[in-house]
């Protein structure tokens, strides 16, 4: 019985994941037509609740224990947090300042520009055949290096859009939304690794990943109900979105290309853990910060990360078929 419990969880998370985009789309869609329908407004009280239950199993999967590993991975991981934390802030300042007008949407995408790596970039970077534990080493220091860069680059961010927001406020609810789920969710591993090993934490983890990807749904689906009437007046806001996406993604691909190549000389596993973790963006994340730093004008705001998923799973996808088709002779094997 375990055994079969386990295979449909594991079925059941695979699903939530690989369809995330008609997943995603879907809820969006349902969000807004019934919201446009109903007043659905009172969905938003409960959007922080959501986003806790959505980040904690998160930091429950996120691998610590891969820090002591970090020798072997230095070069690709400092690669990727120059990219993450320095290179994406500002090819999206670029793109915004070029396709957008409004200072708030460019506010709510240059917060996704410093988000970690999703879960899902681990997932397609086990796909393509890459360095697992690079990845895994990228994604851990990200997530811990967005706890003290968010703040401040929030800051910046909120006062390029006309927003005050004080550093403390910022400082506290990035205290509640990152730092108490990051500490509960090392807890809950290493209690549980602890008390019944590591493997029954394998066993596991599927319930955890499946909790999060479950949670983002709804979670999207209350801020779109929430925020119809605002989303059908700036449909065209929305619609500028596709060309930055296009822009920033492909772009950021093509100079990896050339510098893993070229210049660093990396091997085709740990070039894709560099693209896989630097590309792939948490949206999850970016929305709970959004809406717990912003309040209710943080709702709105974390429509156009959502959009941009929309955008950013095909893209991965299509680079994922490269991948396997044309990229791997170009790069030298371990």
């Amino acid at each position: 019985m375990v055994v079969k419990n386990k295979s449909l969880i594991e079925r059941i998370q695979k699903n939530l994941s690989n369809n995330m985009i008609y997943y995603t789309l879907l809820v969006m869609i349902l969000g807004t037509l019934l919201g446009y329908l109903f007043n659905l407004k009172f969905l938003s009280h409960y959007i922080l609740l959501i986003v806790f239950i959505m980040i904690y199993p998160m930091m429950v999967n996120l691998s610590i224990s891969s820090l002591k590993r970090i020798r072997g991975s230095l070069k690709p991981l400092m690669e990727a947090l120059i990219l993450n934390f320095i290179y994406a802030p500002l090819a999206m300042w670029i793109l915004t300042s070029i396709f957008i007008s409004n200072p708030k949407i460019k506010l709510a995408l240059l917060m996704l520009s410093i988000a970690p790596s999703s879960s899902m970039g681990l997932g397609y970077l086990g796909l393509a055949e890459g360095h697992i534990l690079s990845g895994a080493i990228i994604v851990a220091f990200a997530f811990l290096a967005s706890v003290f860069i968010y703040p401040f680059l929030g800051q910046y961010f909120a006062s390029g859009a006309n927003l005050n927001v004080p550093l403390g406020l910022i400082l506290k609810n990035i205290t509640l939304v990152l730092i108490v789920p990051l500490l509960l969710g090392i807890l809950t591993r290493e209690y549980v690794e602890r008390k019944h090993g590591h493997s029954k934490f394998i066993n596991v983890k599927p319930y955890f990943s499946s909790i999060t990807l479950l949670s983002l749904y709804v979670l999207l689906f209350f801020i779109f109900a929430s925020k119809a009437n605002l989303i059908i007046k700036s449909y065209k806001n929305i619609l500028l979105l596709l060309p930055i996406a296009i822009l920033f993604y492909g772009i950021t691909v093509v100079i990896l290309i050339f510098l893993n190549r070229r210049i660093f000389s990396f091997e085709y596993g740990k070039h894709q853990a560099v693209v896989f973790t630097s590309v792939s963006k948490n949206v999850a994340l970016t929305i709970a910060i959004l809406i717990s730093v912003f309040g209710k004008e943080g709702s709105y705001l974390s429509v156009f990360p959502a959009i941009m998923s929309l955008f950013q799973a095909p893209f991965l996808m299509l680079y994922l078929r490269f991948s396997n088709k044309k990229l791997k002779h170009l790069f030298r094997r371990c």
